[in-house]
């Protein structure tokens, strides 16, 4: 073994970075390792974040600032619109920007950074993780540490490596597709402020369709279908298909596609030596897969439980555990009850769905609190009354 270190961050994503920042500011000898040449390429996100939690972690910057959103507006398939404020002030971020700037603050804090640097194993004594094994242009390295956090994103070689199993439900695993657009058709066709959903199964069954602004004449334009429902549609095609249909001659300047996780947090994000944060630990919310903030915290609750470990001795999954306590504490009955939702959106029939924004259209919204607007939608279509009566009894739809 050729160095050693407290922590080694696997993925230099919002998560990992934050992860090795705190551990650094911590006074712990740390590593942060990005297996692509550049921190925030390729982009693999609509770039949408709240920015109240994100104030938590980093001083937004104008620099990668490239919208302020003032509403969210939801449409169906046959144009009516339902305009709400968002639950808090939104920004559209340039990841390639703000991941670099994340990275750089781990850096400042005292963290090491590589980049072209890819875990390839670990090493592993008594079922306990003790160090990693990485490989950087074609050399080979094997680091002794006290503790691994993997936040390598969904595709998690490093929990794999350790036993845990990330394995999610198709029907809860989203295969999207997004289109960077630019030109005067996305100019006018746009508001700069607002975020857009398009909720048409038969566009996107399953799943839905997502216009946000990034300036005034460009916009992440994408859409997610349920693994499960690919066979239906293949996601490049839907997409295709409403571009031609809404924004015929924007030019595309970027294509990013990928696997997004909406089951929810895994019961299990610890072992001896190992925390998983982020896309990792599938901390993405299970209605609208956004996951930059949520990661964030992630990283932010595993280093709260990791720091007095490794300060008092070894970072034992028992010691571990409370990590996993913090956030099901927190989030536990809330992702419960959005993914309960999504499950009712993604069953409903089309032109039911199409219905229930009808009418949430023709709603004073912005007099109603989000509980008297359940109960009118209830009221108006009493068959969900029973679809939602999980939710009702928990109380969260009507807070």
């Amino acid at each position: 073994m050729n160095a050693a270190y407290d922590v080694v961050v696997v993925g230099a994503g919002p998560a990992g970075s934050t992860a090795a920042r705190l551990a650094s500011q911590a006074g712990l000898k740390t590593l942060l390792i990005e297996k692509r040449q550049e921190i925030g390429a390729p982009v693999r996100c609509a770039e949408a974040v709240g920015a109240d939690l994100l104030k938590q972690f980093i001083t937004p910057n104008p620099r990668w600032i490239e919208a302020e959103i003032s509403s969210f507006a939801v449409r169906n398939s046959v144009g009516d619109v339902v305009k709400l404020p968002p639950a808090e002030p939104t920004l559209v971020v340039n990841r390639k920007v703000f991941d670099y700037q994340l990275a750089l603050e781990a850096s400042r804090a005292g963290a090491e950074v590589r980049t072209a640097t890819a875990a390839v194993g670990l090493v592993m004594q008594d079922k306990t993780v003790r160090g990693v094994r990485l490989e950087r242009m074609g050399r080979e390295e094997v680091i002794r540490t006290r503790l691994v956090v993997a936040a390598d994103g969904v595709e998690s070689q490093v929990a794999r490596w350790a036993g845990i199993n990330i394995t999610t439900a198709a029907a809860d695993f989203f295969s999207g597709i997004e289109f960077l657009l630019a030109g005067d058709d996305v100019k006018k066709q746009i508001d700069p402020h607002t975020c857009e959903y398009l909720l048409d199964q038969n566009l996107a069954p399953g799943g839905y369709a997502w216009v946000f602004p990034k300036g005034e004449d460009s916009a992440n334009v994408g859409l997610v279908i349920p693994s499960n429902r690919t066979d239906e549609t293949r996601p490049l095609t839907a997409l295709e298909r409403y571009v031609e249909r809404r924004f015929p001659d924007a030019s595309v300047m970027a294509v990013v596609a990928g696997g997004i996780p909406a089951s929810g947090a895994l019961k299990t994000m610890t072992a001896d030596g190992l925390v998983l944060v982020g896309d990792a630990a599938r901390q993405a919310d299970p209605l609208t897969a956004g996951g930059i903030n949520l990661g964030m915290i992630g990283a932010e609750l595993a280093m709260q439980a990791a720091i007095p470990a490794l300060m008092d001795g070894e970072a034992t999954v028992e010691r571990l555990r409370s990590y996993e306590n913090a956030w099901q504490q927190r989030f536990g009955k809330m992702h419960a009850a959005l993914h309960q939702v999504r499950k009712i959106i993604t069953h409903m029939d089309p032109a039911r769905l199409d219905e229930i924004i009808r009418h949430a259209s023709q709603m004073p919204l912005q007099q109603l609190s989000l509980g008297q607007i359940m109960l009118e939608l209830l009221k108006n279509d009493p068959r969900l009354l029973f679809e939602a009566r999980t939710l009702i009894s928990t109380g969260l739809i009507l807070k």
